[in-house]
């Protein structure tokens, strides 16, 4: 069973990656759009189980401007600790 934050993940990875492969700006400003609203419905929903918690962790990883960051820090952890690879 795929979560709420599961799904949103899966849709914010797959808009990054066809807004990357856009043949023009409209295509891609319509995938930037799309991964946004995804990144906001994961960070709007509560994680309910460990899974959502490594999407999130995810997420966090992809959007991070600075591998140093607190942020990424702790996303990096949730993924050492649970053993999922980022």
């Amino acid at each position: 069973m795929i979560t709420p934050i599961q799904a949103a993940t899966v849709a914010a990875i797959n808009s990054d990656r066809r807004s990357w492969k856009a043949h023009n700006f409209k295509e891609g400003e319509t995938e930037s759009r799309r991964f946004v609203q995804a990144c906001r419905a994961v960070a709007n929903t509560k994680a309910r189980n460990i899974k959502d918690m490594q999407c999130k962790a995810r997420l966090v990883l992809l959007v991070s401007e600075d591998d140093r960051s607190m942020e990424a820090s702790l996303a990096r952890d949730v993924l050492a600790l649970t053993g999922a690879k980022a």
